[in-house]
């Protein structure tokens, strides 16, 4: 058997095993960094993927990681994924937060899917203000409630 066939035998059976998975099974979530855009909002992933699904991603690309991504995201209404790669990605969310008063709200809101929510804490989760500002919040499995000036 050569070196390819067996790598794509081992990669069929992995797939096989795939939808039995949970995304927090192959793929982890290091840092999350949350740019505020007016009352959208842009999130840069940064994550490690176990061995199978590296090389599985190195061989194929990423499309097959784009629905776990999204679902990540999953408590908010329009969620588009912009770019990702093997160590991160940047989703865009339209209508993240609310205009009120001359602010822009952004509510806290759940990691994950609705079906899944995260249970696990996100280690690193920044938020960055239009102005430049960054605060930064530990082990969180949800967004933080924050809230920046309309300009």
């Amino acid at each position: 058997m050569s070196l390819a066939s067996g790598m794509l035998t081992i990669l069929a059976l992995w797939l096989i095993c795939l939808p039995s998975a949970t995304a927090s099974d192959y793929i982890r979530i290091n840092e999350v960094v949350m740019h505020l855009e007016e009352e959208n909002a842009s999130f840069d992933l940064k994550y490690s993927l176990d061995t199978f699904t590296r090389i599985y991603v190195m061989i194929l690309g990423c499309r097959s990681l784009e629905s776990e991504l999204l679902s990540f995201l999953g408590f908010y209404k329009d969620v588009d994924l912009i770019r990702a790669d093997i160590s991160g990605a940047t989703l865009f969310v339209r209508g993240a937060g609310k205009h009120n008063s001359g602010y822009y709200l952004f509510d806290a809101t759940p990691f994950g899917s609705k079906d899944e929510p995260a249970k696990e804490g996100i280690p690193r989760f920044s938020v960055v203000y239009p102005e430049g500002r960054i605060r930064t919040f530990y082990n969180v499995t949800a967004t933080q409630n924050v809230f920046s000036e309309a300009g």
